[in-house]
């Protein structure tokens, strides 16, 4: 047997472009398909159109979006089945990804000149340094201090964040990487914890978040970023890391489908929205 035969073999999805339900239905879908065996572990890079707010599973809808705003500057928001905060996913401004994993197939020693506090979960490292390593090999610098939680950090500010749900063994995890951000537009759709004032969380998410275009501008003006060089590196990384070969393969009819009506019958309707009202 040949040495290429021995590497397993995942499932890339086509990068593309969605709206907030269909997005969140695909994932849940592809994990479903994993748990069932008719799919391969899977990885998914997608963009938003129109730009989305997100919500975590158990969140309080009225707590966290600015629903009349959001109507009116034709902002969707839907829950995921994940945990984690809101998050506001600017069509122009960011690319997610979303992993769908077995357990037993997460690499537990990854070589990494980062240090993960012991807080952090396993499972979260082997993706966080994939996304870390595919960056660093387009330049971009990320941080090698205490990781706390599960978030990159660049210049000591929050570049990604990531949620996850586990069942049956089988993992989702999805997380955003900022290409730039607009602190004054996110938080007139998410809400300030109470307490916290408007101007305040806006000048927080300047003093700790930042983007992959603050990072060219505060290293080398003349680069930019090209989304083809970005997905291909992180689809490196993923394989070195991961010790896999991706295979590119597209939604099938049925999958696409079985989208369509989870889309119809969850994350398109109030009752799912409104869960935790």
């Amino acid at each position: 047997m040949g040495e290429n035969e021995k590497i397993p073999k995942w499932r890339l999805i086509p990068f593309s472009t969605a709206d907030g339900y269909r997005n969140m239905a695909i994932d849940e879908i592809l994990l479903e398909e994993v748990i069932q065996g008719k799919s391969p572990n899977t990885l998914r890079f997608y963009k938003w159109e129109p730009t989305t707010a997100t919500i975590g599973k158990h969140q309080s809808l009225s707590a966290e979006i600015d629903m009349d705003f959001a109507n009116s500057n034709g902002v969707q928001v839907v829950r995921r089945i994940t945990g984690g905060g809101a998050v506001l996913h600017d069509s122009d401004k960011e690319i997610t990804y979303s992993i769908i994993v077995r357990l037993s197939d997460i690499p537990q020693n990854i070589n990494s000149p980062r240090t993960y506090d012991l807080k952090v979960p396993q499972r979260y490292i082997a993706v966080l340094e994939s996304l870390a390593q595919g960056l660093e090999k387009l330049g971009y610098s990320i941080d090698i201090g205490k990781i706390h939680c599960p978030v990159l950090l660049s210049q000591g500010k929050k570049l990604s964040g990531n949620a996850q749900i586990i069942r049956k063994d089988v993992l989702l995890q999805h997380g955003t990487i900022l290409l730039d951000v607009d602190p004054e537009f996110m938080y007139s759709v998410l809400k300030a914890p109470v307490g916290v004032s408007h101007s305040k969380m806006i000048q927080s998410v300047r003093s700790k978040v930042t983007s992959l275009n603050s990072i060219n501008s505060k290293e080398n003006s003349t680069k930019s970023i090209q989304e083809s060089a970005l997905l291909g590196a992180f689809q490196k990384s993923f394989e070195q890391i991961f010790k896999m070969k991706l295979e590119e393969k597209s939604l099938t009819s049925e999958e696409i489908n079985a989208v369509s009506r989870l889309v119809a019958k969850k994350y398109a309707t109030l009752e799912w929205l409104r869960k935790f009202p």
